[in-house]
């Protein structure tokens, strides 16, 4: 699909694709911005001793890339199953059991999401400390693009948790949720940090 084809969807009336797709999207301008500035760092000779570590993250950031754009199908899909299985008539005996399926299928693309988001934080936050330093703005827009894809996938699965009919794997989802999220922040406010000491 097309940019334009999917920003005049996303503006339209319909509910998919929404913001799970918007942020895997968003993220996936992080790693592209990440594999810019590690390819610009790499014609640094001053920056020799890190060649390694940008060659790793160009790699990391196009597989990031490919993974994102398959998400970005499965959030919209998932999306709809969810309303499929919310209309099925309530007296139907396997509406729970259907509701919780597609409820744990969003969430899975959900935690895919906030799993290469994360990795594009970490890697925009590794070039804010040791990349070409002219490229520091194109870090900064990448370690809070990719921060809003995090910080979306997290949100969702715990909205799609207060639907989901099972004590057992609401808990354990949520202390994953709880786990995940210092993470991410920890990750974000180094960054927040760097940032702060380049605008002095």
């Amino acid at each position: 699909m097309e940019i334009e084809e999917y920003i005049n969807l996303l503006k339209s009336s319909s509910p998919a694709p929404g913001g799970g797709s918007a942020s895997a999207l968003t993220s996936m301008f992080s790693a592209s911005l990440n594999s810019m500035a590690s390819l610009l760092s790499l014609s640094r000779k001053s920056l020799s001793q890190n060649y390694e570590n940008y060659n790793c993250i160009i790699k990391n950031s196009e597989e990031i890339i490919d993974k994102l754009k398959i998400l970005m199908v499965e959030d919209e899909k998932n999306f709809l199953n969810i309303m499929d299985a919310f209309h099925l008539d309530k007296s139907l005996k396997t509406r729970n059991e259907t509701i919780n399926s597609a409820i744990k299928k969003s969430i899975i693309t959900s935690w895919k999401i906030a799993l290469a988001s994360l990795q594009s934080m970490e890697n925009a936050l590794y070039l804010m400390g040791n990349g070409n330093k002219n490229l520091i703005t194109d870090n900064i827009s990448s370690v809070y693009m990719s921060y809003s894809g995090v910080h979306t996938s997290l949100s969702n699965i715990g909205i799609n948790l207060k639907f989901y009919h099972g004590e057992s794997f609401t808990f354990s989802e949520k202390v994953k949720l709880k786990l995940f999220n210092e993470i991410s922040e920890s990750v974000m406010n180094r960054a927040k940090n760097y940032e702060k000491n380049i605008l002095r």
